[in-house]
């Protein structure tokens, strides 16, 4: 019997190999959750830091954004004390 989905990896085309499955329980709903990695060992270092890159590019822009508002806090509390 033929399988309905693929998951095929991005970057070398092959058949990604199923790792791991788990279900969570969010609010009222359940998710079934899929790991899966690249058969190429050497693909999947590069997948892996291209999403640790992306990551990190992510939480630095959302630190920037946490910073900026909180500067954006402090200029509106110093006006309301100058008055």
């Amino acid at each position: 019997m033929e399988k309905a989905y693929r998951n095929n990896c991005y970057r070398c085309g092959r058949e990604r190999i199923v790792v791991k499955v788990w279900k969570e329980k969010v609010e009222n709903s359940v998710i079934e959750n899929t790991e899966s990695i690249c058969p190429d060992k050497k693909c999947q270092e590069v997948v892996d830091q291209e999403i640790r890159r992306q990551r990190n590019k992510h939480l630095q822009a959302e630190n920037k954004r946490k910073e900026m508002l909180r500067n954006r806090k402090i200029q509106l509390q110093i006006k309301t004390v100058r008055g």
